[in-house]
Formats: C-alpha cells, structure tokens, sequence
C-alpha cells in the first residue's frame, strides 16, 4: 500500500499538468482579438481551477507518502 500512493501522487501531477496544457490551448482559441490575449488572463481563468486542485492534491499526497518511491 505505502508503494501506491506515490505512484498516485505522480499520476494526478502528471495528469493535472497535461489536461491545464489542453484547457489553456483552448482558452487561448477561444479569445478572438490579440488585445485580450493577456497571461494573466490564461492562467487566472475558472477553467484552470480544476487542474490546479489535481495539482495541488498530487503535490500533497507526495509530500505525505515522503518523496520516495516504494522504499
């Protein structure tokens, strides 16, 4: 069990990180003029929330099971 959880950890950073990529393309596609294409914009967005929640929990649970792989 102690050897699952880091596996789990590095699957929902990993996961959390590719799926905030998609979603901040299609933020990016959806803005239309190049005046609002501002960073801040992209990244503070309410779609990203989710991703930084997987993210957030990913890191926790890593932090929890000691940074190690299955010792």
């Amino acid at each position: 069990m102690e050897s699952i959880i880091p596996f789990v950890a590095v699957a929902l950073l990993v996961g959390g990180l590719v799926g905030q990529g998609f979603e901040m393309r299609k933020i990016r596609k959806s803005i239309n003029t190049e005046e609002e294409l501002n960073p801040k914009n992209v990244f503070l967005d309410k779609r990203n929330i989710k991703w930084y929640v997987m993210i957030g929990a990913g890191l926790a649970l890593w932090y929890a099971a000691g940074g190690k792989f299955g010792q």
